[in-house]
């Protein structure tokens, strides 16, 4: 399902731009697979009694912000999926869009939000030096990462990737028909240019045939010439801008995901 995009509030984003941003909202949710494992691995530090002897207080106290910057980001994931960012940094629109997707895909979801809570649960255990808390907080936390939370996480950046490619697709057949509309409206554009021009050229004559009595035709053939000039330069600007356009929206559309 292709999720329609709204309308930004800048008119001049190109779609270079909005393609950046949306790519860096999926690269943000992806890193959640690595964020869930570097959270179970901080939280297991703190856990486990170090064999070459114990850790120092300082050590430890910066494993437990490591473990804290692990969850505020899967927190930020699992608002995104849900259509909204608490740093407001990725824009509305990329977030509905986001969100749109989080309706179709409840599953993915719902597992978002659960490794958020479960890797909250290993930070307060990890705050309180609770060794029975922290048990079963990290044991819960491996039983769901293991239990399919990584899947739900590609298969929803995937399907992200699928949405925006097809959108991407209409937009550029969107955009070809466009420009086959305008194409065809300044071919009629030529088409009256070269009309003004040889009805200038008729008028010319026919003042010079006629000669003092045909000063006022004379000057009107003029300004006739003029203007089909005008008309001439004004459509091979279009066509020129109209296939740059065309190059940059091509070009833009071969960047490989990541």
């Amino acid at each position: 399902m292709v999720y329609p995009l709204p309308q930004t509030t800048r008119a001049v984003e190109t779609d270079a731009e909005r393609f950046a941003q949306r790519r860096l909202a999926i690269d943000l949710i992806a890193t959640t697979r690595a964020r869930a494992i570097r959270a179970a691995l901080f939280g297991s530090y703190l856990f486990r009694v170090n064999p070459l002897g114990p850790e120092d207080a300082e050590r430890r106290a910066q494993w437990r912000v490591i473990l804290r910057e692990q969850y505020d980001a899967m927190a930020r994931s699992a608002a995104l999926v849900q259509g909204s960012d608490p740093l407001h940094v990725i824009p509305d629109w990329v977030c509905t869009w986001i969100g749109q997707h989080g309706t179709q895909n409840p599953e993915c979801v719902a597992a978002f939000v659960e490794m958020r809570d479960l890797t909250h649960d290993v930070v307060l255990a990890a705050d309180g030096d609770d060794v029975r808390q922290m048990r079963d907080a990290l044991a819960e936390h491996l039983r769901v990462g293991r239990g399919g939370f990584f899947e739900n996480v590609t298969e929803f950046c995937d399907g992200l990737w699928a949405n925006l490619d097809a959108t991407r697709h209409q937009e550029v057949e969107h955009a070809a028909a466009a420009g086959r509309a305008i194409t065809q409206t300044l071919g009629r554009l030529e088409q009256i240019g070269k009309h003004v021009r040889l009805v200038s050229l008729n008028a010319s004559v026919e003042a010079a045939r006629v000669g003092d009595a045909g000063r006022g035709l004379g000057v009107i053939a003029v300004e006739f010439k003029t203007l089909a000039e005008e008309i001439q330069v004004l459509a091979t600007t279009a066509r020129r801008d109209i296939a740059a356009m065309t190059g940059q929206r091509d070009a833009t559309g071969m960047g490989e995901r990541r």
